[in-house]
């Protein structure tokens, strides 16, 4: 079925069923509209809302695909109780030119929250998604990869936040996507991300690196997928049982805390990073963890850089070109679930 392209004062947020949209958001300075789409589906019975969000950034594939493949499979007769509401290209834009931020404006989507009903077309769409979708949701899920320059290890996440309970309900939800890592990490990267904005409303709210390079990773796609079914079946939207995604080669999930961004192993020079552990692993202070190349200095070996605590490697430089300042490794401590 093609999709209704229907203004965002017409869209039935309510009526049971499934409906497929193109909400039109009028270019600036031009005739014509983009067209962001979104999946409403509500059971005969009221309950929780749950929202899935892919392609935040445009260079990211494992949501946009595994959330498409959600909304063509799923039977919307089997939906037991509530809502499943599934944006899988939030940022239109940046997703037809396969880069992270918008070409139109150069609107990072995740950088644009709550966004602005005057602004740019970026900044518009956080608007509505403040408005309109954040506000209706309990449970909010923003599907993310790596993108080009880093690789991540797998994991759902979420930041930090004061409430007990809602963290709680986090990890809990975390988990449910059978990733080998939860990461509960910083929120000192700017203003304007997706996932502090429904943290800030109170919703359980789960972001996650589902890939990386710019792929659509097999596994990435299927816990892109399963996992919203499994968090469907945990909420009661579905009847039938919890599916263990877990990969056979791991010997259980980890809860890894890395909140402490001045802890972040960033690049004193410029240079060719070249790691010296592999990602996920269990490392200990002073461990070699990279090696950074002066490549004008080809008389001198690599400088070394080690690690500042135990912990588990969770990110490493991807794209090998270095910048000064730039990212090259991420360790986080383990604590109990």
């Amino acid at each position: 079925m093609i999709a209704d392209v229907t203004p965002i004062e017409r869209l039935d947020w309510d009526s049971v069923g499934q409906r497929l949209y193109h909400v039109p958001f009028t270019l600036d300075g031009a005739w014509a509209r983009l067209r962001v789409p979104l999946s409403i589906t509500c059971a005969p019975r009221p309950g929780k809302t749950i929202v899935a969000i892919g392609g935040t950034h445009g260079d990211e594939y494992e949501g946009p695909v595994g959330l498409k493949n959600l909304i063509n499979m799923l039977d919307p007769a089997t939906l037991t109780a509530g809502r499943l509401i599934v944006i899988p290209t939030l940022n239109v834009p940046a997703f037809q030119s396969a880069q992270r931020a918008s070409p139109l404006d150069g609107g990072n989507m995740n950088r644009a929250f709550p966004g602005r009903a005057d602004g740019t077309i970026t900044s518009r769409i956080a608007r509505f998604v403040t408005d309109e979708v954040l506000t209706r949701a309990d449970v909010v899920i923003d599907i993310h990869a790596a993108g080009a320059g880093m690789e991540i290890a797998r994991c759902a996440s979420f930041h930090e936040v004061a409430d007990p309970a809602q963290a709680r309900a986090m990890t809990e939800t975390a988990l449910l996507f059978g990733m080998p890592f939860v990461m509960v990490y910083s929120s000192g990267f700017g203003a304007g991300l997706l996932t502090e904005q429904a943290e800030a409303l109170g919703k359980i709210t789960i972001g996650g690196e589902f890939g990386y390079g710019a792929s659509a990773d097999l596994q990435g796609v299927r816990w892109a997928h399963e996992g919203v079914l499994n968090v469907m079946r945990h909420f009661g939207l579905l009847s039938s049982p919890l599916v263990n995604l877990v990969p056979p080669t791991i010997d259980r999930q980890r809860v890894v805390v890395a909140t402490d961004i001045d802890r972040y192993i960033t690049a004193p020079f410029r240079g060719i990073s070249e790691p010296l552990v592999p990602l996920g692993a269990f490392v200990t202070r002073g461990t070699p963890v990279t090696r950074l190349h002066d490549f004008d200095r080809i008389d001198e070996p690599g400088a070394i850089i080690r690690a500042d605590s135990d912990g588990y490697v969770l990110m490493r430089r991807f794209r090998a070109a270095t910048e000064q300042g730039d990212m090259i490794m991420v360790i986080g401590q383990e604590r109990s679930a």
